[in-house]
Order: C-alpha cells, then structure tokens, then sequence
C-alpha cells in the first residue's frame, strides 16, 4: 500500500510540474508575440517619423480659378454670331466708317513659361485669332495670335456658345480662356484653338 501511495504521489508531481512547464511555456510565447508587436510599431513610428522629416522634391502650385464671366451681347467685329439661347442674330458691317482708322493690334509674343506646368497645350488654327481681356467681342483686345502658335487652356470656357459665320462654314463654340507662352492670359473664340496642330477649314481669308 505504501509503495502503491509513493506511485500515486510520483505521478501527481509529474503532472504538476507538466502542467507548470506548460503554463511557463505559454507565458513565455505571450511575452514574446507582445514583444514582437511593440518592435513592430517601434518600427513603424521610426518610418512615419523619417518620410514626415523628408522635404518634397516638387510644389506645384494651385492655379486660381476665376469665375467664368459671360460674353458681350453686342458684337464689334466683323461676322454673324448668333448665341444659342435663341437671342437674335446680329450682323455688323465689315467696312469701316468713312475717315477712320482700322484698329492696330499687336501680335501677342509667345515664349515658354514656367507658371504652365499642368496645363493641356492647344494650338492656333486659325491665323490673327483674337485675344481678348474678357470674353466677349466687347471685350478688350490684347493682341493676337499667329497660326500653329502653341497656347495653354486655363480649364474655362463661357457658359454661352456663339454660332460664327468663319467664311465657308458656320462655327458654334464658347469662349476659352488660354495663357501664352509669354504669360498674357485672355479669352479667344473656341473654334480658332484645337488639341491637335492644324489649320481650320472653312475660313475666310
């Protein structure tokens, strides 16, 4: 009986010290995962900190928005425009009056700028194209452009399109804002600019 006791008492302590060696093992594996998990966000604190301390190689800079502004009712060039709200056409003579002088316009220049960067390129398809302050034919004249010159769109049109007697056909385009090369900005009709470098039929010379 007492040897049976000693068996009995030996395979207690064994299963304790097993289940000891267990729960130990399991700890440890525990401590070791939290380790692990806060070495990982160690790490990844140390990355976020580095890329914030790195400056940006580029800034590009917004590009104000101007609000789009309507086009002059009035004509004052040369031509039939006709807007599409169903507003009467208005035709103007092309003879100037008796003892005045046509107006003189100044070519606009174009040379590349570095306030374009983003901007989609266009080109000049048909030659003299006006350029004008504001939109509209009442609109200050700046200049005008030469055909195949390269402009830059300013993402804004005019509300309104207008249907333009070119010569051989009819046009019926808004107006688009552009930037030259040399930096004036100004409103041109959107028939005589086009994402592809070519010139516009049906226009009278």
């Amino acid at each position: 009986m007492k040897g049976l006791l000693s068996k009995v008492e030996y395979i207690v302590i064994g299963l304790l010290a097993l289940i000891f060696l267990m729960w130990t093992a399991s700890k440890c594996n525990a401590h070791k995962e939290e380790a692990q998990s806060a070495e990982a966000i160690e790490s990844r604190e140390d990355s976020l900190a580095q890329a914030a301390n790195q400056k940006p190689t580029e800034t590009l800079q917004p590009i104000a928005q101007q609000p789009t502004q309507q086009p002059a009712a009035t004509p004052s060039s040369p031509g039939t425009y006709q807007p599409i709200n169903g507003e009467p056409a208005t035709t103007t003579s092309t003879t100037p009056a008796a003892g005045t002088q046509p107006a003189q316009t100044q070519p606009v220049e174009t040379t590349a700028p570095k306030e374009t960067a983003g901007l989609s390129k266009l080109y000049v398809t048909i030659d003299k194209l006006k350029v004008r302050k504001t939109p509209g034919l009442k609109g200050e004249l700046l200049g005008e452009l030469k055909l195949f010159d390269e402009v830059y769109y300013m993402n804004e049109v005019t509300d309104s399109s207008y249907v333009v007697n070119l010569g051989t056909e009819k046009a019926n385009e808004p107006y688009v804002k552009i930037k030259t090369k040399r930096g004036t900005v100004g409103w041109v009709y959107g028939a005589g600019v086009h994402y592809v470098k070519k010139k516009r039929s049906g226009v009278l010379e």
